[in-house]
């Protein structure tokens, strides 16, 4: 079993490397600023990494913080992808060329061009309203 998650590891490692090639980078598609407005307090520099598949920042402010998740998909795959989300799952207009809300507004999935972009708010409370935010700044940069 051990030898499986390792061997999966590794696959999933080496695809995020070819995949990242051609994505744009998530601290630039949402800004320091961006997260501070969100969070209402100074969320400082994000920190980027790659998670799995995706291209990621993190922005930090105390018990708050956003996280930005980004990759290249297609439309079809990014509408199945979104479906199998934790509920519930609400499809959105007037941001990016799709989205959704998931797991009951606690995160936010957005596609434009060839490239989702996840937004997770966390330690708001309700934070839909703040997602919906970012992901419109994050789709007009895309």
């Amino acid at each position: 079993m051990r030898r499986l998650v390792v061997l999966t590891t590794v696959v999933v490692l080496v695809g995020a490397a070819s995949a990242a090639a051609g994505v744009k980078s998530p601290c630039k598609l949402i800004t320091a600023a961006d997260a501070t407005k969100a969070l209402g307090v100074a969320a400082g520099a994000g920190k980027s990494e790659t998670v799995g598949l995706y291209q990621a920042c993190v922005y930090t402010a105390g018990t708050k913080s956003v996280i930005v998740l980004v990759r290249q998909m297609s439309r079809s795959t990014f509408d199945k992808s979104a479906k199998a989300n934790p509920g519930p799952v609400v499809h959105l207009n007037g941001i990016g060329s799709d989205a959704y809300s998931v797991k009951g507004g606690s995160g936010l999935l957005v596609w434009k061009d060839g490239t989702e972009v996840t937004v997770d708010v966390s330690g708001l409370g309700k934070a839909l309203k703040a997602d919906e935010t970012l992901g419109k700044a994050a789709a007009g940069r895309l």
